[in-house]
C-alpha cells in the first residue's frame, strides 16, 4: 500500500489534501501536517504517521520548502526509516505520485518530478491578428 503525508507550513499542506481528494477521490492512503497553526507540537502527527510502519509498503512525504523547519524535521526520520521525502512539491507531483499504478523508484520519482516541473508556466494572453481570437502562451 501507497502512505502519502503532506506536510507544510500553515495550511498548504491540508488545501493540497484537499484538491486532491476532489479531484481523485478518498480512496488513497493521504494524511497532512499543518505545522505552525498554533502551539501543538506537529511532530507527533508525524510519528502516528509512521507508527504502524511496514517495510512492503510504499511511504511518501511532500515537504512545502527545501531546508526549512518542517522538511528538517521530517529529514530526521530518514536515519530510521527508508521513505520517499519530496519537497518544493506543486499539485501535478502529488497527483502522478497518488495515481502512479508502479512501484516507486527513485528514478520513477526524479522523472515525475521532472514532468511536474514543466506544468509549472507563465500564462499570457495574446490576441492573434489573424483571426482575433485569443491564445495561451
Amino acid at each position: 500500500m501507497r502512505k502519502i503525508l503532506i506536510a507544510t507550513h500553515s495550511t498548504f499542506a491540508e488545501g493540497i489534501t484537499n484538491s486532491v481528494k476532489l479531484l481523485v477521490g478518498d480512496s488513497y492512503s493521504l494524511d497532512f501536517v499543518n505545522a505552525y497553526v498554533d502551539d501543538t507540537d506537529f511532530t507527533i502527527q508525524i510519528d502516528d504517521f509512521f507508527a504502524n510502519y511496514q517495510e512492503t509498503d510504499e511511504y511518501i512525504v511532500f515537504t512545502d520548502l527545501f531546508g526549512g523547519s518542517v522538511n528538517q524535521k521530517i529529514f530526521q526520520y530518514k536515519a530510521d526509516l527508508p521513505f520517499f521525502l519530496i519537497t518544493g512539491f506543486n499539485l501535478p507531483v502529488v497527483l502522478e505520485i497518488v495515481l502512479q499504478v508502479n512501484k516507486l523508484t527513485p528514478d520513477l520519482i526524479q522523472e515525475i518530478i521532472l514532468n511536474s516541473r514543466n506544468e509549472l508556466k507563465l500564462v499570457e494572453w495574446e490576441n492573434s491578428d489573424e483571426d482575433e481570437e485569443a491564445a495561451f502562451f
